[in-house]
């Protein structure tokens, strides 16, 4: 899928950018068409919850730890989440449970891969038959990761994700700028925000104006634990939505920033690139570092060269895992 190969633009974080101003008339177009696409979809109901989970962005909002953190949630309720995504950077279009052991990044996407190693994990364009299949495996409750653009599945929990500080970019819609959607027609369709990073006044009051209703839960991504490497100097690099992210992270970590190389989002990595990395590393007596979702994608031979940092989303307090007790106790109670 195109916009999951894209490199975010510069202009796509520029309020006044003219670029913007003159693609909006195209973006509002495909804005329409996508509208109407949803409109005609008629929705399937099964018979255990689903939560979905979305960012008004197209990538960097911190979706993948989200879905990371609301299955972790569940599993803490004795509940047994599947999750089901369309793997739109996999070859793989038949449903299908991802196997970590069996399956590459090539087949089933990157996130999907690492997602696998957490919890049941389901691939394949048609939701409903992923559904039946993961709920026959015994899944009690289903995590789709795209509710915004995809309600073949009727959604009981509604999860929209907005970075703190990336928000919604310049806020226009793609390719004008970063937004697959309308802000408040996302807003207004959420069940709950989960908002990552540092308390923004503007952003919440701009949400509760949409929203006065809507529940805000916060949550910070920090590293589960820092690496030790060499010296302290690191070389990294990264192929995410939103790379400024992973930046940040290490420079909490107070690693010694050489060098930071971003690629485009999903990247695949080829022998050539990674062997110009691990000569840069090498050049400057430092160690190559990067993400796990980057990491899967690295050939074999270099992996033992790299290093990788895990990050996870901490809520700023318990209210969340309540909210699921809540409303999950008994689906007819959604």
């Amino acid at each position: 899928m195109l916009l999951n190969k894209l490199r975010s633009p510069k202009f796509w974080n520029n309020k006044q950018s003219i670029l913007s101003k003159c693609i909006n008339p195209l973006a509002k177009l495909i804005n329409y068409i996508i509208t109407i696409r949803n409109n005609s979809v008629i929705s399937e109901t099964v018979s255990v919850p689903v939560i979905g989970i979305d960012s008004v962005v197209i990538s960097g909002a911190g979706k993948t730890p989200a879905i990371d953190l609301v299955c972790d949630l569940l599993k803490q309720l004795q509940y047994n989440p599947h999750i089901l995504t369309s793997s739109h950077s996999g070859y793989i279009k038949n449903v299908v449970q991802v196997d970590p052991n069996l399956h590459s990044y090539l087949q089933v996407g990157d996130e999907s891969l690492l997602s696998a190693q957490v919890v049941p994990t389901w691939v394949g364009k048609n939701r409903i038959k992923a559904s039946k299949a993961a709920i026959s495996a015994g899944a009690n409750v289903l995590i789709i990761d795209d509710w915004l653009k995809n309600n073949y599945l009727k959604q009981d929990i509604k999860i929209l994700v907005i970075d703190s500080k990336q928000m919604f970019g310049n806020g226009y819609l793609f390719p004008a700028g970063s937004l697959m959607y309308k802000i408040d027609t996302s807003i207004t369709f959420a069940d709950l925000i989960l908002i990552i990073g540092d308390y923004n006044e503007e952003l919440e009051n701009n949400i509760q104006s949409i929203k006065n209703s809507v529940p805000i839960f916060r949550a910070k991504m920090e590293a589960i634990e820092k690496v030790s490497v060499e010296n302290n100097k690191v070389i990294a690099f990264c192929g995410l939505g939103y790379p400024s992210k992973f930046k940040i992270t290490l420079q909490e970590c107070d690693y010694n920033i050489i060098d930071f190389l971003i690629f485009s989002d999903h990247h695949p990595y080829t022998i050539t690139e990674i062997q110009k990395l691990v000569n840069i590393a090498k050049n400057n007596n430092a160690t190559l570092i990067t993400t796990t979702k980057d990491y899967v994608k690295i050939p074999d031979v270099f992996k033992s060269e790299i290093k990788t940092i895990e990050i996870k989303l901490n809520l700023e307090n318990e209210d969340l895992i309540n909210y699921f007790s809540n409303k999950l106790t008994d689906k007819s109670n959604i």
